[in-house]
């Protein structure tokens, strides 16, 4: 069951990304920044639900860790930075949402660098992610669609 929730939230997490990758394709700038807002809960619940392994790899990540599960705690660690980056610089440059309670000053102009760089390197790690992880995501994929078709 929690590999099914993952799936699904990994898919959604990777759909809406992409479509927020151009606040246009969302039909307007504020249901981009709820949007964005929105992905910042699933993006918590996915790293909830991957507690315990982000738990065991930070306990033995320069002992007995395999460089292949390294590399994936450290893109986690890429995207968990980047992912901040995009929401906190998203909040700073809202237009819609008012987030002037921040106590974050600075020019606007590097918040809407810091935003549109943050998103696209963070997509880019996200696709390295992807692909590192396309056997589980094909071996899970196909256990939830072969539990879904009856033989006869």
């Amino acid at each position: 069951m929690k590999s099914r929730i993952k799936i699904i939230l990994d898919i959604f997490l990777t759909i809406v990304f992409l479509l927020l990758m151009d606040p246009r394709s969302v039909g307007s700038i504020a249901i981009h920044e709820w949007a964005g807002l929105g992905i910042c809960v699933f993006f918590i619940l996915h790293k909830a639900l991957s507690w315990a392994w982000i738990k065991s790899v930070t306990k033995s990540f320069f002992s007995k860790t395999p460089a292949r599960v390294r590399l994936n705690y450290v893109l986690d660690i890429l995207l968990l930075v980047g992912m901040t980056a995009i929401i906190l610089s998203g909040m700073k440059i809202a237009k819609t949402i008012d987030f002037s309670w921040l106590p974050v000053g600075g020019n606007g102009m590097v918040w809407r660098f810091l935003h549109l760089s943050g998103s696209v390197l963070t997509l880019a790690v996200v696709g390295i992610h992807v692909g590192l992880h396309w056997s589980w995501i094909g071996s899970t994929a196909r256990s939830i669609v072969g539990k879904g078709v009856r033989h006869a």
